[in-house]
Order: structure tokens, then C-alpha cells, then sequence
């Protein structure tokens, strides 16, 4: 009846990703989560959840999955409704539990975090700067709900020159192309 999916995250940070298909509100309720590292007699680690299945969550994003280059920037769209107005919004990475909050700019090791909000049901986060060890699982949050996006950061292609020349008696033309 449903699916779920454990990523392979999960088994590099203990971030476990659901994904349960054809979802009604008549789904809501506890739920158990099991790992099972050793024997397959008893699991060696659970606990439950309490999973609430809404037609109109209290947040959501535009795309859960964005990418970008190394170097380059990419931006995540995350939505509210009007009752977390004035709750604190948060972007926050699985792997190391670093939290942005909004209105702050966070630079490290090259890389910038802007999360900003229109007080209106939209955050904005932009990351710059671009490293593949941004690449990974984050977490929007406004107040105690939230939301995962997964970022994939790929490689920046190698700058290609690509040069032509001709030779005249007097003169020497030479064209180059350069592209990233």
C-alpha cells in the first residue's frame, strides 16, 4: 500500500528520509522505525514517530531536490502558512547539524548561507560558493515543523581554449575561444 525509502544517507548520518506514497489524512498516527545492524532476531535500535498527513502542510518547498556547480550558487524556495509568521525559520545540514536562521549571513570556507524571509509564506535560501561537501541532506523549519531538500553539488567543468590561427604574408590572425 505504501512505500518507504530508506536514502543512503542514512547509513553516513543516521538521517533516515521517508517517502510514503498515496498519503491520506486517515495515515496519520505513530509509527516505529527499526534498525537492524546485526542478527535479524531483534532490532538492535527503534523508536517511534508521530506522522501528521495534512492536505495543506505547514511548510513545504518548491523543488525538494536542487543542484548547482562547485564554485556556483543555488537557491531553495521554502513556504509557509501564516500561523508560523512569527516562528523562528531555520536551513539546517543533516551532516553536521549546522543551522542558518533568517536574516543572517553565514560565510565558511568559502561558502555563503542567505536565508531570507518575506513575512509572507516564503523563505529564500542561497547558498554561494558552492562546495562539493555541501552536497546532502538539509532541512527547512519554521517553529517545530519541517521539511527536507537534498543538494547536489556537481563538478565544474575545466575551462576548454580552443585556438585557431591563419598565416598571411604580413599579417598573423589568431581566434580563441574560452568557455567554462
Amino acid at each position: 500500500k505504501h512505500a518507504l525509502l530508506l536514502t543512503p544517507e542514512f547509513f553516513n548520518s543516521l538521517c533516515v528520509t521517508p517517502l510514503y506514497l498515496s498519503l491520506r489524512d486517515s495515515d496519520s498516527g505513530y509509527y516505529w522505525c527499526a534498525v537492524e545492524i546485526g542478527g535479524t532476531e531483534t532490532p538492535d535500535d527503534k523508536d517511534y514517530l508521530y506522522l501528521t498527513v495534512s492536505a495543506d502542510p505547514a511548510v513545504s518547498v518548491i523543488n525538494s531536490r536542487v543542484s548547482g556547480q562547485e564554485g556556483g550558487s543555488v537557491s531553495a524556495q521554502c513556504l509557509y502558512r501564516a500561523e508560523y509568521q512569527n516562528k523562528q525559520k531555520n536551513w539546517c545540514r543533516f551532516k553536521d547539524g549546522s543551522c542558518f536562521t533568517v536574516g543572517k549571513t553565514t560565510t565558511s570556507q568559502n561558502s555563503a548561507v542567505l536565508v531570507s524571509d518575506d513575512e509572507k509564506g516564503s523563505v529564500s535560501v542561497e547558498m554561494r560558493g558552492l562546495q562539493k561537501s555541501d552536497a546532502g541532506w538539509y532541512w527547512f523549519s519554521a517553529g517545530d515543523v519541517g521539511v527536507t531538500v537534498h543538494l547536489t553539488v556537481t563538478e565544474r567543468p575545466s575551462k576548454e581554449t580552443t585556438c585557431s590561427g591563419t598565416e598571411k604574408p604580413k599579417e598573423s590572425q589568431q581566434f580563441c575561444l574560452s568557455h567554462n
